[in-house]
């Protein structure tokens, strides 16, 4: 059986009761718009180790509460249903006293990778590691594509989690997917008041200017993120020099608007190739970045395509 076959689960979300500990015992792993990711280490049975599991929960600071726990509660139900070795696994979900949603923990999300490498050295990623999140995160989306027929929604290097040396590629946070027809488009029928929710930055052009939303619409920020990797930036941020004024580079709150109006005018459109990389040695994470932002969809490789075309250019990298 391939692993674009595998068996759903048929579970229900349960409201497994455990222990969580305040939130200052708890180390945080990562956080989104009204939600922390926390680690809970679980207590060993008897002769048995017990894995960590990482914990969205609600951001009591933040308001929209109803909002943020409808959608912990649809990425629950979801993950239950789902089963992929390049999704990230379900784990608990609880309704009762502190909301929370229990996920497998992984490593680190590629986006944190991304800040800290920055920070380290600056140096962008082998296309060997860039070959790797393009192969699992393809793999993963055509699971969710075909097999559960949605959306992400909002795929970008934050929403990918990364174990070791890149052994495993994972995507996660399916807080905002929607729903997908049999032919791969958007299906508003079945949508409700579900809009596309993404995150502009990585958006594709038929986000921002409007157009049929399918699931070529997740493999625009594919190409985004396996840009990041190379650029060692997020999408749309690089500044020339000859492009800025004064009253940008030195922000004050009038020009900081300037600067977002400046960046939010390239959403939308391919970024030019890094000017730090080489296209001989990044040809082919460079040719899976070129084909994934297409600026028209049809245009683009469907997830499939892409997981088998992005595997075949590892195996070829490995053997170099």
């Amino acid at each position: 059986m391939s692993e674009f076959q595998t068996p759903v689960r048929k579970n229900k979300v349960s409201d497994d009761k455990i222990t969580i500990p305040p939130s200052p015992f708890l180390n945080r792993l990562g956080y989104g718009t009204g939600v922390s990711v926390m680690q809970l280490v679980r207590s060993p049975r008897a002769g048995q180790i017990r894995s960590p599991w990482a914990l969205k929960m609600l951001n009591k600071r933040v308001k929209q509460h109803k909002v943020y726990s409808e959608r912990i509660t649809i990425e629950a139900e979801l993950l239950q249903r789902m089963s992929h070795p390049n999704i990230v696994g379900f784990r608990a979900f609880s309704k009762t006293k502190t909301l929370y949603l229990g996920m497998e923990a992984c490593d680190v999300s590629l986006g944190d990778l991304i800040e800290k490498r920055v920070e380290d050295s600056g140096e962008p990623f082998t296309p060997k590691q860039i070959l790797k999140v393009a192969t699992d995160i393809a793999s993963a989306l055509d699971y969710l594509h075909t097999k559960m027929q949605l959306l992400h929604g909002d795929m970008k290097s934050y929403n990918v989690l990364v174990n070791g040396d890149f052994v495993v590629c994972k995507l996660c946070d399916f807080g905002v997917t929607l729903p997908l027809d049999e032919n791969g488009v958007f299906d508003k029928q079945h949508a409700g008041k579900a809009v596309y929710f993404g995150t502009e930055a990585w958006s594709a052009p038929e986000v921002i200017h409007g157009g049929e939303i399918s699931n070529k619409t997740d493999i625009w920020p594919l190409g985004l993120t396996l840009w990041e990797m190379m650029a060692m930036m997020p999408p749309h941020t690089q500044i020339e020099d000859d492009t800025l004024d004064d009253s940008v580079v030195n922000l004050d709150d009038s020009a900081a608007s300037m600067e977002d109006d400046f960046f939010s005018e390239d959403y939308g459109t391919r970024p030019l190739v890094p000017v730090n990389i080489s296209e001989m040695t990044y040809a082919e994470p460079l040719t899976l970045f070129c084909c994934c932002t297409e600026t028209l969809p049809s245009l683009r490789p469907s997830a499939a395509t892409l997981a088998t075309a992005s595997a075949d250019m590892l195996a070829h990298v490995m053997t170099l």
